[in-house]
């Protein structure tokens, strides 16, 4: 006999076999009931393990079902999903983006912005053309304005260089051509100023007028009258270099002194050398020899040591006391034996007045000399006389401005400066280098002008060609005429082109 046994679902579990022979025979209670407990575990086990399994699936499904809802609940969260409800925001393209930054900018408040915006506006863009064309307009407009007025300079430059080498030009003619080179003083503007009045007064003949200004460093109540500082200096000597290090570092004025010494070459100069700070910046392989000079006989005795040290192989060196206004007497032997002496690297004294009559030099040099000195002018003349032919002076000095409240302060410090160190620095070194004579070959000022670097010679000597600008050597028309007639032998065109 079998048995058809199913689950809780109704579903066909297992059959199950048993023997009829056995429930028919055995009367025995024991087996019999031994049998229904074998078939009522059997059943328990089998529902037990079936219910195990529903259970486990059910576990599954519930695992399923809430992982599956965390999920819907992140895509319902997420920018990819959208409710039907949700406005959809449009996607700017680049051109669009830029319409509504150039939008914004407009209204800015900063105006740089607003016309950085409106260069940006296709309106704008459109009329770049016209923009271009009005442009080019105007550069051609003031070009030709700047060109006419160019070459109008040009003229009246050729027209007093002709009036120079007929020798009939006028100190207006001087003055107007100092105007249009770019080389008028303070002292030559008021010059020029009276010549106008005059002119526009009705007066057109100026050659037989002549306009007397003052000078501004006789004018001028704050610049103090010229002394002979030998004394101060030597007082000075022993702590010079320690008290002007610090001022002289602050404005960097170690390059000026090396652009002072590298001019040097030939026969060398160098006047009012104080304590040699320029030695250290010799170049002696374009030196043949050199000379120092200075009032203070203290302040060369320092030189001497400090060229000693650097040099101490280097015979052609000579070492004079004495004053730059005394440089012709010493060179022509008129000088007072006692009062000027020269050493030699080795110290051997030699008397001046057994040298050469002719003492000449390729270079003349000197720094922070023209305010010390009791006659600047007379200083500068003498070097001009001890030059050779095509020889330089270079000069390094400070003196007024380019700017009134700069040489106010120079005048109000000016006492104080002179007590400090023996120094008139509110000088126009202009106005004394015009009085010496000399023609200047090449300018520059820094420092806000304070600080002038002075390149001069001799007015019948002609310029070098590095000292030759680049308006006055390619654009300047008839420049070797102008140059010709203003230095009496100018470089011919030939020359000029070597």
């Amino acid at each position: 006999m079998e048995f058809e046994l199913f689950d809780m679902y109704g579903r066909k579990e297992k059959k199950l076999a048993v023997d009829q022979r056995t429930l028919d025979i055995s009367s025995d209670l024991e087996i019999w009931d031994h049998r229904l407990k074998e078939i009522e575990m059997m059943l328990r086990n089998l529902v037990t393990k079936r219910a195990s399994q529903i259970l486990s699936k059910q576990s599954l499904a519930t695992r399923y079902i809430s992982s599956s809802s965390i999920l819907l609940a992140k895509y319902d969260k997420s920018s990819l999903y959208r409710k039907p409800t949700d406005r959809v925001k449009k996607v700017k393209t680049p051109e669009e983006a830029a319409k509504l930054q150039i939008e914004e900018d407009l209204k800015s408040d900063s105006w740089i912005v607003r016309w950085g915006a409106k260069t940006r506006t296709k309106e704008f863009q459109k009329n770049m053309t016209w923009y271009y064309v009005v442009c080019y307009i105007l550069f051609l407009v003031f070009g030709y304005k700047y060109m006419s007025g160019v070459f109008s300079k040009e003229k009246q430059v050729e027209e007093i260089g002709k009036k120079q080498l007929e020798n009939i030009a006028s100190e207006y003619d001087l003055l107007k051509l100092k105007e249009l080179t770019g080389k008028l003083r303070r002292r030559d503007e008021l010059k020029l100023e009276e010549y106008e009045k005059l002119k526009n007064q009705g007066i057109e003949d100026l050659s037989d007028v002549k306009v007397d200004i003052e000078s501004t460093n006789t004018s001028n109540k704050n610049i103090l009258p010229a002394r002979d500082t030998t004394s101060f200096y030597d007082g000075k000597a022993e702590d010079y270099d320690s008290d002007i290090n610090w001022e002289e570092k602050a404005v960097f004025m170690g390059r000026r002194r090396k652009w002072l010494m590298k001019h040097c070459n030939g026969d060398v100069l160098e006047v009012a050398c104080g304590t040699g700070r320029n030695v250290k910046y010799l170049d002696m392989t374009q030196i043949k020899s050199i000379t120092f000079l200075d009032s203070s006989s203290k302040m060369m005795e320092i030189a001497n040591k400090k060229f000693r040290e650097e040099f101490p192989t280097y015979k052609n060196a000579a070492f004079v006391v004495g004053r730059a206004e005394d440089l012709v007497d010493l060179a022509s032997n008129k000088s007072n034996k006692d009062e000027l002496l020269v050493k030699d690297i080795d110290d051997q004294k030699i008397n001046v007045t057994d040298a050469s009559t002719t003492i000449k030099y390729d270079t003349i040099v000197e720094a922070f000399g023209i305010c010390s000195h009791e006659d600047p002018v007379k200083a500068l003349k003498n070097f001009e006389t001890l030059l050779k032919p095509g020889g330089r002076i270079v000069l390094l000095e400070h003196g007024r401005g380019e700017y009134d409240f700069i040489n106010n302060i120079l005048d109000n410090r000016a006492e104080r400066r002179l007590e400090s160190w023996g120094c008139r620095w509110n000088l126009d070194i202009g106005e004394i280098l015009d009085d010496s004579g000399l023609e200047i070959a090449e300018e520059k000022r820094t420092h806000l002008g304070t600080t002038w670097c002075i390149v001069a010679k001799r007015k019948d000597d002609a310029k070098k060609k590095e000292e030759i600008g680049f308006v006055e050597k390619y654009i300047s028309k008839g420049f070797q005429d102008r140059l010709k007639s203003m230095t009496g032998n100018g470089p011919t065109n030939d020359e000029q082109k070597k």
